[in-house]
C-alpha cells in the first residue's frame, strides 16, 4: 500500500464521513487496522486518513492527513475525529514549549533525566497559565476594573 497511490490502497476497515463541519465543510475519515510494516511483520499498526473534501480557497484540493497508531488497543474512529479537532491546541502547545521554555535544548546525558525534564514542560506551563491568570486579576483589582 503506497499512501501516494490511491490504487494500491486497500479497503478501508472503516469510513466515516461528516456532512458539514463549520469551518472544514465535508470531512472523509478512513481507517485501515491490523496493518505491518514490510519489514516488521509482527508489529501492527493502523493508518488513519483525514480528508477535506471541500476544496482550498485556489480550486486545488486539501493535502490529505495520514495517521499511524501503533498500539495495543484500537481507538473508534468517532474518537480520532474529535481529537483531531483539538489537535491545534496541542500543536500550539509544543510549538510554545519548544520555543519559549526550551524544552529540546537541554544536552541531557540519560533517558531518564530526558523523561524527566519532559515530565515538567506540563507543570511550567501549567504554572505561567495561573499565573498570568493571577496577574491579570491583581491588576484589575489594582485599577478598579472589578466592581
Amino acid at each position: 500500500m503506497k499512501l501516494n497511490d490511491p490504487t494500491t490502497w486497500l479497503e478501508a476497515d472503516t469510513v466515516i464521513e461528516m456532512d458539514e463541519h463549520p469551518q472544514l465543510g465535508q470531512v472523509r475519515v478512513r481507517q485501515w487496522i491490523d496493518l505491518h510494516f514490510y519489514r516488521a511483520p509482527g508489529q501492527k499498526v493502523n493508518l488513519i486518513l483525514v480528508q477535506r473534501m471541500k476544496p482550498m480557497s485556489n480550486g486545488q484540493a486539501f493535502p490529505p492527513l495520514w495517521l499511524a497508531w501503533v498500539g495495543e488497543r484500537t481507538l473508534p474512529l468517532e474518537t480520532v475525529w474529535f481529537k483531531y479537532l483539538r489537535r491545534f491546541g496541542v500543536d500550539h502547545w509544543y510549538r510554545f514549549v519548544k520555543q519559549r521554555l526550551h524544552w529540546t535544548l537541554p544536552n541531557l546525558r540519560t533517558p531518564e533525566q530526558s523523561e524527566r525534564w519532559s515530565d515538567l514542560m506540563p507543570l511550567m506551563s501549567w504554572q505561567l497559565w495561573l499565573a498570568s491568570t493571577a496577574r491579570r486579576k491583581y491588576t484589575d483589582y489594582i485599577y478598579g476594573r472589578i466592581t
